[in-house]
């Protein structure tokens, strides 16, 4: 049996997040503890800690696991955008090894530049109360969320949540649509030209621009119109993946 620690570092894209060094309990079996920190709104850095675990492949799996379920939520209350979290290096020792004697693997951290944006400060007191929570609603599709947020380009992450708010209405583009007026009824509409009688929000009407062929559509206006109206998605998105939990 082993003893020790495995380590990750991940990227904070757009806007970001800073909070101290705190530990919390993750309630995964065989972790004793997590440690994480946000030290300067750029990047989010995190320690597994282990008190007997049977091989260093399995405390790197489970660390894994933790780590990503935990920046996830993190992503999803907060509304940021991190990358998959990469694994730096580890420690271990035999749990009955005498003191002094360490088996080490280790990796470089990866820093990276970036433009000017909003970094906010939170306490640690409140990112460990949202840690040690229960599952959340809707937790089980935070990762198709935050995955969505990584995308290339407006349109892509605009394309992945819609087929997200597909995959939680049934696969009808009708109950996307019942569900995004629920939520917001302002939201603007334009008929379908395909179904008579039919209706379409904004949002649905832009993806078909672009999933579908229609005549005297300019793709690159749509794309700027998409680009408008992402915020807008994300928060439906967010919103539909805590009602269906």
């Amino acid at each position: 049996m082993l003893k020790g620690m495995v380590n990750f570092h991940a990227t904070i894209k757009g806007n970001g997040v800073t909070f101290p060094l705190f530990e919390f309990n993750s309630k995964e079996l065989g972790v004793d503890k997590v440690e994480i920190e946000a030290p300067n709104g750029n990047e989010i850095l995190t320690r597994v800690h282990f008190v007997a675990v049977a091989s260093k492949a399995e405390a790197r799996t489970r660390a894994t696991t933790v780590i990503t379920a935990t920046l996830n939520r993190i992503a999803f209350v907060h509304n940021l955008v991190i990358e998959t979290a990469r694994m730096t290096s580890d420690q271990f020792t035999r749990v009955d090894s005498p003191p002094g004697v360490v088996e080490v693997e280790t990796g470089d951290y990866l820093f990276e530049g970036g433009e000017a944006r909003m970094v906010h400060g939170l306490p640690a007191a409140t990112v460990k109360s949202e840690l040690e929570q229960d599952v959340l609603p809707g937790e089980h599709n935070y990762g198709l969320f935050c995955s969505a947020g990584l995308a290339a380009s407006p349109v892509e992450e605009f394309m992945l949540l819609y087929n997200l708010l597909l995959m939680l209405h049934n696969d009808k583009q009708g109950d996307v649509d019942a569900f995004i007026v629920r939520e917001d009824p302002g939201v603007p509409s334009t008929p379908s030209p395909h179904k008579a009688g039919v209706m379409e929000t904004v949002y649905t009407r832009l993806r078909n621009e672009l999933g579908h062929h229609r005549l005297v559509v300019n793709l690159d206006n749509t794309r700027t119109k998409i680009a408008g109206r992402l915020a807008g998605l994300r928060a439906l998105a967010k919103r539909a993946i805590q009602l269906h939990p």
